[in-house]
């Protein structure tokens, strides 16, 4: 099989000197361009201002999960169904035809192989089912299979053709030291669904399509990464995007098109010591059920737009361990359409306002929290550790102060007005205060 040596990636809008240290044991790289039909030619750029404002790169919905149509039956060039096979050192495995995949464990099948190079070209004829149940993957564990690859490459160029894809029940694809890439639109790096799971260990994942997120999980999947890098560069291809349960730690993340974490509904994502860079908004958590989001540690820096966005979904934020986060005018928590959230940090330094247009957020500040912004909208709870800088006028849903905090060691108000709810905030006893640095808190 030829070569499939990756093209080195121009240069961006940022030097890599400041994410070196993360283990990088491959060296693998990206060409930005990218199409939603697969071909070579790149689509015009998409600036961060019009992602941030949703005109143009929108990340899609997952699909809906069991009911969605399956789509033709999955088949492939190499098959396992029984048995475990311990394959050759650089083994090729190809595929040409559409909803063909190059690699197909299942039942009590089991494929192990080293420095193999898998190539899927292709396009999927059912995106949709592509995105559910693995058609057109480069490699597809379904219920029961099992893939584990050390090293090698993967190379997919189809439309809809996901590099590796676990769905079923105990189906799992596991892979150590590999380089992943697709160029299609709707082709992901990696997704478990339905009972699957896929465990990354000092991975590099490149996608380069339109909605084609480097992880993803659906409805019932496990995703674990470990180190390694995540780049994306087509638009609505966020670095993770799950309505399953994904863990990641010590990876890096840039994405040029799109916001950095998307979690559906049902959906839960835990990150730790992580680093991403986002060019339209930060987390967005979206949907019917519950969400949930985790962050320790590491940073998240956003080119445009809000760093946490809730829509209509019950959501939950957790952030700890002095997670950098930084975004170019976006607010720090937006929430809309119905959405409510309760937003926990303990130790974190906390910049931009805190917005509730339609639905509720609580804020739970501990530690040595300080929050820079204004805040429209929300409840606050406020430790005895934890500093307020009002950088805005602000009206709060309710304000509690924890045990040894008191509203002149705990807001500055820097000459502005905070109006509480007089019902919702028992312990201010309805009363006006002077705040430090000037302004007032008072009752509404």
């Amino acid at each position: 099989m030829k070569n499939l040596g990756l093209p080195h990636r121009p240069g961006r809008r940022r030097s890599a000197t400041a994410v070196s240290a993360l283990l990088l044991p491959l060296t693998l790289s990206c060409v930005a361009g990218c199409s939603d039909d697969g071909a070579g030619t790149p689509p015009p750029a998409a600036t961060p201002a019009a992602t941030a404002s949703g005109a143009r790169c929108v990340t899609d919905a997952l699909p809906a999960g069991e009911d969605a149509d399956a789509g033709p039956a999955a088949t492939g060039v190499y098959t396992r169904e029984h048995g475990a096979t311990q394959a050759r050192q650089s083994t090729p495995y190809k595929a040409r035809k559409k909803d063909v995949s190059a690699i197909l464990v299942s039942g009590s099948g089991e494929l192990s192989t080293r420095d193999s190079k898998v190539r899927k070209k292709g396009a999927t004829s059912s995106v949709e089912a592509s995105g559910d149940h693995g058609l057109n993957a480069a490699a597809l564990a379904r219920d029961g299979g099992r893939l584990t690859m050390s090293g090698g490459k993967f190379f997919a160029t189809g439309k809809g053709a996901t590099a590796v894809f676990a769905t079923g029940k105990d189906a799992r694809a596991t892979l150590s030291a590999t380089g992943l890439r697709t160029r299609a639109a709707a082709a992901r790096g990696v997704t478990a669904a339905h009972g699957g799971r896929v465990d990354l260990t000092y991975v590099q994942v490149i996608t380069e399509g339109a909605q084609a997120p480097p992880v993803a999980a659906g409805p019932g999947g496990t995703v674990t990464v470990s180190g390694g890098t995540m780049t994306s560069a087509g638009c609505g291809s966020p670095g993770v995007q799950t309505a399953g349960d994904v863990s990641v730690k010590g990876t890096l993340f840039d994405l040029a098109n799109a916001e950095a974490f998307t979690v559906e509904s049902g959906g839960a994502l835990s990150l730790k010591e992580v680093r991403a860079t986002a060019a339209a908004g930060g987390v967005l958590l979206r949907g019917t059920d519950t969400t949930s989001f985790a962050m320790t540690g590491g940073s998240m820096q956003v080119a445009e737009g809000d760093l946490f966005s809730v829509r209509q979904t019950d959501a939950e934020i957790t952030l700890a361990g002095h997670a950098e986060l930084k975004s170019k005018g976006g607010a720090l928590l937006r929430v809309r359409d119905a959405g409510s959230v309760r937003f926990a940090a303990d130790d974190e330094r906390l910049k931009g306002d805190v917005l509730v247009s339609d639905g509720s957020a609580a804020l739970d500040l501990t530690g040595t929290t300080r929050l820079d912004g204004a805040v429209s909208g929300a409840a606050v709870k406020l430790g005895a550790g934890t500093r307020w800088s009002v950088a805005g006028d602000s009206t709060v849903a309710g304000l509690e102060l924890g045990s040894g905090a008191s509203v002149a060691r705990t807001i500055d108000g820097n000459g502005h007005t905070v109006t509480y709810d007089r019902g919702a905030s028992p312990g201010l006893g309805g009363k006006t205060y002077r705040l430090s640095g000037g302004g007032t808190l008072r009752p509404a």
